[in-house]
């Protein structure tokens, strides 16, 4: 990409280059092809396979005998899967997974067809006709003069439609060629304002140089066909599906219910995304404009135009809309900050599209590999890919674009509430779920909840943890030689961890999976006890190899590596001075606002786990005297307590470690850095607290009643290898995860 001309007239410092990192169209252009993927290689699949096996003399009443028997044998055989099926011998649907990738390869074979033949057929069906010759050489002149200011790499082909009387443009075409079609009325406009030709013109040679032109085409064949081989013939077969399964087999209407609801949530997650991805190469476009014509002034001036006949029509909702308003491309003219944001919707509909295939893709990548053991990271990998490299990516241009501006991303909170929202809600057109759902023998309420409470805090530990190590090296990414390489090496960060956090999370919510069962009356209703519970039996039974943890301590580490990555950035600035945050802005700054921008934040880990130490010993102390003042004076407490509850220190230890996160995180700096300092005096609590917890208990109250009390039982080991106290620092880290980062979201908010 050649570097940008002179900036723009009268631009705001910190301004950022709309063309110095991944667009946003990218990213929603992604989401569109995973989502319309996702819905039809699931739906055609499905399809398929049971229409073959009706094909080949299946009948209704064997796929009932064998639920039938599923679920009377479930609770007795769960855990021995390959027994349960021999004895419910399930109806051979083929293989699911080759017909399931046949109908992806065949989706896309069928859209790669259209587009290449797209082009034509809109040539002939318009019957646009290339620019004569003769009589416009004016205008042929203008245009070279406009491609040669584009610096565009392809051929480009201007033809003509003589039935437009509108001012109008487009850009299409294929790979190879390319084309820009010019009405009748905008030729005519070239004699009346010829600035405003110009800028029309540019804003269509934009989308050559952005190659948006491809992604236009491709969303665009995308949506309808999506919309005329799933939507429509859902919309129209859900009823009668419905009806037939509740006559034939009235214990799937539930999982013929929610089949269908996820398909109307995929369905709305399409239409949604590829209005974005075209609103949003408009802007990209206009952004382009500005940066060759220093300002975009002439293209203000036909915008400005537009804005006041829309105000005077009837426009359509801002979302269904395939082109963003004439106000709305004016503001992005004005402030490219616009055009870097990230927010809720596009992590909801990530997450919810990956959460509704995960399985698909689980098995697809396990059929490839070879794997078999529940809960592998490596069963986990392209769900995280494909989920975690968008998500990041948006993440860490939202925060460097802010950063840029001296200040911080403000829809970190929300966007970590909608990732987690989007992973709970696809967890109900999961087809393991639901058909143990249908068949009566999901898990109970207690476990659904914590298990739903598992993904939320994945969901939003990594957009928190994304958010936080951008900014801790937006520094470094500002000043280094190749921004881009920092940047793609966090994101893979961020992927690594997140294939681990789905890859037990998941296998954690199969229906019949071991959950440490707590005393009464603490079971009667979910309480957070429950998340420690399935916590503890994830751990136990999807016990990680040790590299999986090596990568864990790496990847969560590399937040606190980012002051030696800017004392490194600091030698190669001197070094290259030409490099440095000047490259991301539209207008130079002057040497102390450079400076600013790539001084780096105050983080202090050590400093962060040396308090969650000593705050942790001072609490640890005074479970000492409380339990010795109880073994000698006042008894009842604790003795009531421990015949309840009888590991009731496992409790007691973690919620004085969550105490002692927020004291660290309150006493540091705001935002995300806030966040992770609390986490880091979690786990700095985490060295002493449980220790004193069970110490407190073992050497004060239990010499006052004798070892053999109720409330002194000792507790099992809950690992061959590891001890309970390192479990124990483990989930209270897990909820710090989520509860820390979530206060200092909403503290932060009502302050500013």
């Amino acid at each position: 990409m050649s570097a940008a001309p002179a900036p723009a007239v009268g631009a705001p410092v910190g301004m950022p280059h709309p063309f110095r990192m991944p667009s946003g169209t990218s990213l929603r252009f992604a989401l569109l092809i995973l989502s319309t993927s996702a819905a039809m290689a699931v739906a055609f699949g499905g399809a398929v396979s049971t229409a073959a096996y009706f094909g080949l003399g299946g009948d209704v009443g064997s796929i009932t005998a064998a639920l039938e028997c599923t679920a009377d044998n479930f609770q007795d055989m769960a855990a021995d899967p390959e027994e349960l099926t021999r004895r419910c011998l399930l109806p051979d649907f083929g293989n699911e997974t080759a017909i399931e990738l046949a109908a992806l390869g065949a989706l896309w074979l069928a859209v790669g067809v259209v587009y290449w033949l797209l082009p034509v057929h809109r040539i002939r069906r318009r019957r646009l006709r290339p620019l004569p010759a003769a009589g416009f050489a004016d205008i042929r002149r203008t245009l070279d003069e406009l491609v040669a200011l584009a610096e565009l790499r392809c051929r480009v082909r201007f033809v003509v439609n003589w039935r437009d009387l509108g001012p109008t443009g487009l850009a299409f075409g294929r790979a190879g060629r390319r084309h820009v079609m010019l009405s009748r009325g905008l030729l005519h406009l070239h004699a009346q304002d010829p600035e405003a030709f110009r800028a029309i013109v540019l804003h269509e040679l934009a989308h050559l140089r952005n190659r948006d032109v491809d992604v236009a085409f491709l969303t665009l064949i995308c949506h309808r066909l999506f919309v005329t081989a799933l939507a429509v013939p859902l919309a129209v077969t859900a009823p009668f599906a419905l009806l037939v399964g509740w006559l034939l087999m009235p214990q799937s209407l539930l999982y013929q219910l929610l089949l269908v609801l996820a398909q109307c949530a995929l369905a709305a997650t399409v239409t949604l995304t590829s209005t974005a991805v075209l609103r949003s190469r408009e802007l990209y476009a206009d952004a382009r404009v500005a940066v060759w014509t220093r300002g975009a002034h002439s293209l203000r001036r036909v915008l400005a135009a537009q804005h006041g006949l829309e105000q005077t029509g009837r426009r359509r909702p801002g979302y269904l809309r395939s082109h963003p308003t004439a106000g709305k491309r004016l503001a992005a003219l004005s402030d490219t900050r616009l055009l870097f944001g990230f927010g809720p919707w596009e992590a909801f509909g990530l997450a919810l599209t990956c959460s509704l295939v995960y399985q698909h893709v689980a098995q697809w990548t396990e059929a490839a590999t070879h794997l078999g053991d529940r809960g592998s990271p490596l069963s986990a990998v392209v769900p995280a890919v494909l989920l975690g490299g968008g998500v990041a990516m948006g993440i860490w241009r939202a925060t460097l674009a802010a950063r840029l501006n001296h200040g911080r991303w403000a829809d970190a909170h929300r966007t970590g509430l909608a990732m987690s929202a989007g992973l709970i809600v696809g967890t109900f057109g999961d087809r393991a779920h639901n058909t143990a759902l249908s068949l009566g023998i999901s898990n109970s309420l207690p476990v659904h909840l914590s298990w739903w409470l598992i993904l939320g805090v994945v969901g939003y530990g990594f957009v928190r943890w994304n958010a936080a190590t951008a900014r801790v090296w937006a520094p470094v990414v500002l000043a280094g030689r190749r921004p881009l390489l920092l940047v793609v090496g966090g994101c893979a960060g961020g992927v690594a961890l997140l294939s681990i956090w789905l890859g037990h999370a998941y296998a954690a919510g199969t229906p019949g999976f071991d959950l440490l069962q707590l005393p009464r009356p603490l079971n009667l209703l979910p309480t957070p006890l429950d998340y420690l519970g399935f916590v503890f039996s994830t751990t136990v039974v999807i016990t990680p190899p040790l590299w999986v943890i090596a990568l864990v301590v790496v990847t969560v580490g590399l937040p606190l590596a980012a002051r030696f990555g800017v004392r490194l950035s600091g030698r190669a600035r001197a070094e290259a001075p030409t490099a440095g945050p000047d490259r991301f802005l539209l207008q130079p700054v002057s040497a102390e606002s450079s400076a600013a921008l790539l001084a780096p934040p105050q983080l202090r880990p050590l400093r962060a786990l040396a308090q969650g130490v000593v705050f942790s010993a001072a609490a640890g102390l005074g479970l000492w005297l409380w339990h010795l003042f109880c073994a000698i004076a006042f008894p009842w407490p604790i003795e009531w307590v421990g015949g309840v509850f009888t590991f009731y220190p496992v409790a007691l230890a973690a919620l004085l470690q969550l105490a002692v996160g927020f004291v660290v995180a309150w006493r540091h700096a705001d935002g995300e850095l806030r966040a992770l300092h609390g986490i880091l005096g979690t786990l700095g609590a985490g060295l002493l607290l449980p220790t004193a917890a069970f110490t407190a208990r073992n050497h004060f109250a239990c010499l006052r009643w004798g070892t053999d009390h109720v409330a002194c039982r000792v507790a099992p080991d809950l690992a061959p290898t590891l001890s309970p106290e390192l479990y124990i620092a483990a989930w209270t880290a897990a909820l710090a995860l989520l509860l820390i980062p979530a206060w200092a979201a909403l503290r932060d908010g009502r302050r500013h």
